[in-house]
């Protein structure tokens, strides 16, 4: 019996051992994510899809769901801390959600990932602020964005980030 008990103990320490995962934050969080979430509120409601994006070297842009916003982020382990971010300047119907996006902006200090396609952005007291869902954007949904444009002529053929 004690040899069951301590095979049967033994099998569950083994099997609750490499549960957890362990990601690499640095690279999980690269690509282009849809803000599915911010503050608690749903932002499928917004003017225009709000967006994230993460590159590779540091750089962060996206959309509030009116304006276009464009950054830096650095990473530290699973600590994130996004800083100078920039906005574009146009009104629209839903400055709730950009607000609550700006704000997991301001506040967002860890990334959580609940799988390859799904992440949170934590503030310092645990909330979840930001709600992200992997996406690849068309060509056509990024196109003149701020970061892409900034610094860099843009081509004949492409329109330019003009803000009304």
């Amino acid at each position: 019996m004690k040899k069951l008990v301590f095979v049967i103990l033994s099998v569950a320490v083994l099997c609750s051992c490499g549960t957890g995962k362990n990601v690499d934050v640095s690279k999980a969080i690269l690509g282009d994510w849809e803000i599915v979430e911010a503050g608690g509120t749903a932002v499928e409601s917004g003017f225009d899809k709000a967006t994230i994006s993460f590159d590779g070297k540091g750089g962060v842009h996206g959309n509030t769901s009116i304006n276009y916003f464009f950054g830096e982020y650095s990473l530290k382990g699973d600590g994130i801390k996004f800083g100078n971010i920039g906005l574009t300047k146009m009104l629209g119907p839903t400055p709730d959600v950009e607000k609550a996006v700006v704000d997991g902006l301001n506040t967002g200090v860890k990334v959580k990932f609940e799988d390859n396609d799904n992440a949170v952005v934590l503030s310092k007291d645990g909330t979840e602020v930001l709600k992200l869902k992997r996406t690849e954007l068309k060509e056509e949904e990024n196109v003149g964005t701020p970061v892409e444009s900034a610094g860099e002529p843009v081509a004949a053929d492409q329109p330019a980030a003009v803000a009304e």
